[in-house]
């Protein structure tokens, strides 16, 4: 890999990995089913990084995911629908395209509550936190 090509994936990765969770859980809103969700976050991940080269910095990484992913989320109904799976129309478009933009909102919103919520944890609180949330750690091991 040439360097600007490390330096584009090491660029990507780093607003990736803080906002995957969040794409998943926005496609999880409309897709309740984990695996079809986790197909759908797989695909979009695929799209962003062949397009990565179209983003532009001074936008929302965010917002340009989370795009990605509505019409991903599109394609999955219309392809369930062609299958004889799943029911889609023109209403489900619509309510898709309502939703989302609310649901963007709606994060955005819950992010910066978080984050205010976090700057407030005294040092021992905020440990707890990363030792369950940045490192995954299960309740049990948190706990010893």
């Amino acid at each position: 890999m040439d360097t600007d090509g490390k330096e584009n994936s090491d660029k990507f990765l780093s607003l990736l990995l803080p906002n995957q969770k969040c794409i998943l859980g926005y496609i999880l809103t409309f897709v309740p089913n984990f695996a079809d969700a986790d197909d759908i976050l797989q695909n979009t991940l695929s799209i962003l990084w062949k397009k990565f080269d179209q983003y532009r910095p001074e936008t929302d990484f965010v917002a340009w995911s989370l795009t990605t992913a509505r019409f991903e989320i599109m394609n999955y109904f219309r392809k369930n629908k062609k299958e004889g799976k799943l029911h889609f129309d023109e209403t489900l478009q619509m309510k898709i395209n309502e939703e989302s933009a609310s649901a963007t909102h709606q994060f955005n919103h819950r992010m910066d509550t978080l984050r205010e919520c976090i700057k407030k944890l005294t040092p021992g609180d905020m440990q707890l936190v990363k030792m369950r949330y940045e490192q995954e750690m299960p309740f049990t091991k948190i706990g010893q």
